[in-house]
């Protein structure tokens, strides 16, 4: 994101008040910033704490769903891609009357 954003690790460790090598060691996993620094982040960035994590929104979703339709949701995505497609096909069959 800090090279989407064009910034180089100096002009964002001046942006949060940090040191630029450990922007570079976040980076590299040699470390972690704090909570704090993470939301600062966050917050440059312009998106959530899930995104910046690189967690999936569709897997937020899926989380919120309850009963019958979570678990259609997860056996589905335990499919493979013939699997589904010809899952697909079938589900498809319903709305051709």
């Amino acid at each position: 994101m800090r090279e989407e954003a064009q910034l180089t690790q100096t002009e964002l460790a001046k942006r949060i008040g940090n040191s630029q090598r450990n922007i570079s060691n976040w980076e590299t996993g040699a470390s972690e910033p704090d909570l704090a620094t993470v939301v600062q982040l966050a917050d440059i960035f312009g998106v959530s704490l899930d995104e910046l994590f690189g967690r999936d929104v569709a897997f937020r979703d899926v989380q919120r769903l309850e009963g019958l339709d979570r678990l259609l949701v997860r056996k589905v995505r335990s499919l493979d891609d013939g699997q589904k497609a010809a899952l697909l096909a079938f589900l498809n069959g319903f709305y051709r009357v």
